[in-house]
């Protein structure tokens, strides 16, 4: 599941690492500006999820990706039509 997480550094993280059969998935990045209380950081999600739940991942991320492009293709030739 995602969580909001922060680092407590100004380098923006990898979207992705892998270790050994852990994967840390990180999305929705935002530069946090220092102040007088914080140092400049990024806070963003992360969802934590072993090798074989990032494989359902990747295999149902797919299938979205081309469900949503025949929704795009299929409302554009609605738009044709009206």
């Amino acid at each position: 599941m995602w969580k909001k997480t922060e680092n407590g550094e100004a380098v923006k993280p990898e979207a992705l690492e892998i270790s050994g059969s852990n994967v840390i998935l990180r999305r929705d990045f935002r530069k946090v500006e220092a102040s007088e209380d914080i140092p400049e950081h990024y806070t963003y999600e992360e969802w934590q999820m072993t090798a074989d739940q990032y494989e359902v991942y990747q295999n149902f991320e797919q299938i979205i990706g081309e469900q949503s492009d025949a929704l795009v293709e299929l409302a554009g030739m609605l738009s044709e039509v009206i």
